[in-house]
């Protein structure tokens, strides 16, 4: 997705979530219960699959598959996890068949330890599925880059490191917030 349209995506986004919040004014307890009504008000909006499709997507021209929570909060509710997951699982499938492995680049930008507990049936899902010996994505698995590694990683990596396979933790790469546009910005700059 070029600069322009993910500008225009984004600016979409936001002003349904401005009309939202101007209808039903912010919550300052059940915050959750809200968010999701808001996320349920995206999804029908925009549609599912648009927001997939910016959510979770390969890097034209690489065996790399791009996860960007930035767009994946907007959004995501139980009902969709399943098919969120499905469709990253897809995604890794076809690096797998083209490349024979995958690398994954996570940009957790926003994360929050309030967001790893609100998500945490999801990220268990994808654990389960993924990032353990049995689901054979572990091995096949190259590097899993993570970009903008919030300041409270290492409480949030303490409640989901011991779901992740060990062979997974030795290819983790992070990138504080620091580095992370750079390198974002090269990425996509490279390969597009």
């Amino acid at each position: 997705m070029g600069d322009n349209d993910k500008t225009d995506f984004m600016n979409k986004i936001n002003e349904l979530t401005n009309q939202f919040y101007s209808g039903n004014k912010k919550n300052l307890f059940f915050k959750n219960n809200q968010k999701q009504e808001c996320a349920t008000t995206i999804a029908q909006s925009i549609g599912f699959e648009d927001l997939i499709q910016k959510t979770a997507f390969i890097i034209h021209g690489t065996n790399g598959v791009f996860l960007d929570y930035a767009v994946f909060k907007l959004y995501a509710v139980p009902e969709y996890y399943e098919k969120i997951v499905h469709h990253i699982l897809y995604l890794f499938d076809i690096c797998i068949q083209n490349y024979g492995c995958f690398n994954a680049h996570i940009n957790l930008n926003t994360f929050t330890l309030s967001a790893a507990e609100r998500y945490k049936n999801i990220i268990n899902v994808f654990i389960n599925t993924c990032m353990t010996t049995n689901g054979g994505y572990s091995l096949k698995l190259n590097t899993m880059f993570i970009y903008n590694t919030p300041n409270t990683f290492s409480n949030i990596s303490n409640l989901l490191m011991p779901l992740i396979d060990k062979s997974v933790k030795q290819k983790l790469v992070l990138f504080d917030k620091n580095k992370s546009a750079g390198l974002l910005k090269e990425l996509f700059y490279i390969k597009n």
